[in-house]
């Protein structure tokens, strides 16, 4: 009955703008310097609504546990200002985050959320809502934070490739660099030996993967042709992309 019931109400998320544009958050990736001016760098929290939305922004690190989940840990590695606000309709607000954390030749991966908070706020001709269904929903936006050293680079390797059966094979990527790297794979070549057996042009499954340093993947490529030759090892062709 409740699933029912919610299975309804959701779409009004799209169509009402002050539940669906309760706040705007820009930029979602951001990259900082370990020092100097890049230190630093401004958020922007924008209001297009007729509501005031109290917003709460915070700092996470951001790792990947042995099964590639993202794992997230409250950092004071940044010093944000202001933590909390309030918007008023219309209202734009900047927010000045500063690194202040420690670091090595290896780029650091943070998440900066900014998460609207669960108040009403109640005029003076406020009139209690009649009993029915009552349902808040609240936006949240999780931004990319890199905190990266000079001379900090990526480096993609294949690892391992496993034929699964004609058209199927599994490759775990590494990243063995010291930034990380969104994926657009060009092209992945397979090899028997030393002997090019098959390539796979614009493998869309490596779209988008983020390999932060020291991380793996393990994707499952089809092709549409049969692989043959026994592959047991790849390389990728790499086409720039932005993140």
């Amino acid at each position: 009955m409740i699933k029912n019931l919610l299975r309804g109400l959701v779409p009004l998320a799209f169509i009402l703008p002050s539940v669906s544009f309760a706040f705007r958050l820009s930029p979602m990736v951001i990259r900082f310097s370990p020092t100097g001016s890049g230190a630093t760098q401004v958020l922007t929290l924008e209001n297009p609504g007729g509501e005031k939305t109290p917003i709460q922004i915070e700092a996470f690190t951001r790792t990947e546990n042995e099964k590639g989940e993202e794992v997230r840990k409250k950092t004071d590695d940044f010093t944000i200002y202001p933590e909390q606000v309030v918007l008023l309709p219309n209202e734009k607000r900047n927010v000045r985050v500063t690194w202040s954390g420690d670091i090595n030749a290896t780029e650091k991966s943070y998440r900066i959320i900014a998460s609207q908070l669960p108040v009403e706020f109640r005029d003076r001709n406020f009139k209690p809502k009649k009993a029915g269904v009552n349902l808040n929903f609240l936006l949240q936006y999780v931004a990319s934070a890199y905190v990266t050293p000079e001379g900090a680079v990526a480096k993609i390797k294949v690892k391992d490739v496993k034929h699964i059966d004609a058209k199927k094979i599994s490759v775990t990527v590494v990243n063995e660099g010291t930034a990380h790297k969104v994926l657009k794979v060009k092209k992945l070549k397979l090899f028997a030996g030393d002997k090019l057996v098959s390539e796979i042009e614009n493998p869309k499954e490596f779209d988008s993967i983020n390999l932060l340093p020291g991380s793996q993947k393990n994707i499952t490529v089809v092709s549409s042709k049969e692989v043959t030759g026994s592959p047991s090892r790849g390389e990728l062709e790499l086409a720039e992309i932005g993140d």
